[in-house]
């Protein structure tokens, strides 16, 4: 930052740029090093940082889990349910027809005619 000077300059001049000279090389060092020093500091900044939303990420993250399988729990169970009566409506209605086809039985091969002669009519238009 300063240049040296001819040497027919009063000597005072010269030890004032000598000392001018060593100011600048103080602030220099001590630039460097608060520059290293706030470097560490935003490291250690960083660092509790992350620790304070490490665990809170995790926990939101487990949060998310265990809402995942009680959603699956619950959708398991209303799939058996379904299946459940699915299967009690079927065993009903075969019961039904079961019932029916001891009581009228012509009637009830009369319908299955009925309903193979449709189901034929619709396989033979396609």
């Amino acid at each position: 930052m300063f240049q040296p000077r001819p040497k027919d300059f009063d000597p005072r001049l010269g030890a004032i740029v000598d000392h001018l000279r060593a100011i600048q090389n103080e602030l220099r060092a001590f630039g460097s090093s608060s520059g290293r020093r706030a470097s560490a500091e935003a490291a250690a900044a960083g660092d509790r940082i992350a620790d304070t939303i490490g665990p809170i990420l995790s926990d939101i993250a487990e949060r998310l889990r265990k809402g995942q399988q009680v959603a699956f729990d619950q959708a398991s169970a209303l799939g058996n349910q379904a299946v459940k009566a699915g299967a009690k409506a079927g065993g009903d209605a075969v019961d039904h027809i079961a019932d029916q086809t001891k009581q009228r039985p012509l009637l009830m091969l009369a319908v299955a005619i009925g309903v193979g002669v449709l189901i034929g009519a619709a396989a033979r238009r396609n």
